[in-house]
């Protein structure tokens, strides 16, 4: 069974994503695919089929099952509401928890218009989300209780899940690539190392025994260079702007 870390951990790896041009979106096009619906998924709004598709990535079935498997908010909070885990208000509201929004300010389930997931909570009054689909992008933002409906609480018991594996390599798909840093080489550290590694590892390229630990070392270096080859970019290990972007939008085989 699953631990809201799991999920959030997940989430995170999305920060930054920006919906395509056309509005195609690898959630909605994943959703619409898994539970095979009409193609107007691909390209409907996504805040929570973003939630449904971590959910499944992270811990498989069993987060799922706790989290929530909805494409319209509406429907979500009501299954929250008959399962006797709706909460009104953000009263008691932790991390993991699911949070409703009404941009109007109102307090009626059928007016919800977003969805997020806690990451933090500041206070009673103010908390910070992961959002999909806020100004078509993956963003962390920070919301008071002014906006919020209420909140579901997902049945985790702490212990670790599954993730899918299959649907992590598909997200990894992500679209548009987000603005380029610059050269992102060896020996430097932090949050764009980490960056690289994350969509090297999704793209199932060995990183050494430290994983994604935000530091470019030999082993960092390697796994670029094959990354760069399997594109058809010089193998120099250096994460220049080509390879930035191909890290995000290079299609992903088989």
């Amino acid at each position: 069974m699953p631990k809201p870390s799991e999920l959030l951990r997940e989430m995170t790896r999305y920060l930054d994503y920006r919906e395509p041009s056309g509005g195609k979106t690898v959630f909605g096009a994943t959703y619409r695919e898994r539970k095979q619906l009409e193609p107007a998924f691909d390209v409907a709004p996504w805040c929570d089929m973003f939630i449904a598709q971590c959910s499944l990535a992270a811990g498989g079935a069993d987060m799922l099952d706790v989290v929530g498997d909805f494409a319209l908010t509406t429907s979500h909070a009501e299954w929250f509401r008959e399962h006797d885990r709706w909460h009104a208000g953000t009263a008691g509201i932790r991390p993991g928890d699911i949070v409703f929004f009404d941009w109007s300010g109102g307090r009626k389930i059928s007016a919800i218009d977003h969805v997020a997931t806690v990451e933090k909570v500041i206070s009673e009054h103010d908390v910070q989300t992961i959002d999909g689909n806020v100004d078509d992008t993956c963003k962390r933002r920070r919301r008071t209780s002014a906006l919020v409906v209420g909140y579901g609480r997902p049945a985790y018991d702490g212990t670790p899940s599954r993730p899918d594996v299959s649907l992590i390599s598909t997200l990894a798909e992500l679209g548009h690539a987000p603005d380029f840093p610059g050269v992102v080489r060896p020996d430097q550290n932090g949050k764009n190392v980490r960056r690289v590694q994350e969509k090297l590892r999704r793209r199932q390229f060995g990183l050494g025994p430290s994983g994604v630990d935000g530091d470019f070392g030999p082993a960092t270096k390697a796994a670029v260079a094959a990354f760069q080859e399997s594109v058809g970019l010089e193998a120099t290990g250096l994460v220049d702007e080509k390879t930035w972007e191909a890290l995000w939008e290079a299609p992903i085989e088989g």
